[in-house]
């Protein structure tokens, strides 16, 4: 792992013990978990993002078109669902495609691995155990996006490589739902674009994303 690739004047994420990224995980693990979500805008040098947009540019041949229609939750929702906010269409990549690149080496980077730890609140966290799904990139191409959904992850982490000229704007309902409520009624109002609490993100290449997605419902345009 390159640690030219990540901004480590704005995130020190390679120096644990000292007072500068103590109050770095403090900070932002208190976002996350007032909110469920956070956005660290700059964490990628441009270097990184030119060098994993041509990883992901090389591999384009491979990447396999998905279109799929409800996701977790909905399949079993009990109101009116409107037409057309479920589903996705995008252009997809696993790990197992990303082999010995600079990519799959900042999912495997300790430093990293330790960090969204910290700001999760966990002792350690660990790639997934799917040789495909440890790493997933998302392209979104035009008449590409992803309807409302939860996923099934507590979190989910996101490295944002691109920025769409119009579209593709990330949306997001945070903490809308507990493991305990459901709350079909606010998730409803967010359905039927009638909910005031969702946020709206014009997602910067380089930016990290860390979200509560299990019970944030959210989208791309």
């Amino acid at each position: 792992m390159n640690p030219d690739y990540i901004n480590l004047s704005d995130y020190p994420i390679d120096q644990p013990h000292s007072d500068e990224y103590q109050q770095l995980v403090t900070r932002w693990r208190e976002k996350l978990s007032g909110s469920g979500l956070v956005n660290l805008e700059g964490f990628l040098t441009p270097a990184a993002i030119e060098q994993y947009r041509g990883e992901v540019y090389e591999r384009m041949p491979d990447a396999f078109y998905s279109v799929h229609g409800a996701q977790a939750y909905f399949d079993n929702f009990p109101g009116e669902i409107p037409p057309d906010v479920l589903g996705s269409k995008t252009h997809c990549m696993g790990r197992h495609n990303l082999q010995n690149t600079a990519m799959n080496a900042l999912y495997e980077w300790q430093p990293l691995c330790d960090f969204i730890a910290a700001l999760t609140g966990n002792s350690q966290v660990y790639l997934h155990e799917d040789p495909t799904n440890a790493l997933v990139v998302q392209i979104y191409k035009p008449g590409c996006w992803t309807g409302w959904h939860f996923d099934r992850a507590v979190f989910t982490t996101i490295i944002n490589l691109g920025e769409p000229k119009a579209g593709g704007v990330f949306e997001c309902a945070a903490d809308i739902r507990t493991e305990e409520d459901p709350c079909y009624d606010a998730v409803g109002d967010v359905l039927h674009n009638r909910a005031e609490q969702v946020q709206r993100y014009k997602m910067r290449a380089g930016s990290l994303t860390l979200m509560l997605g299990r019970y944030s419902l959210h989208r791309v345009t």
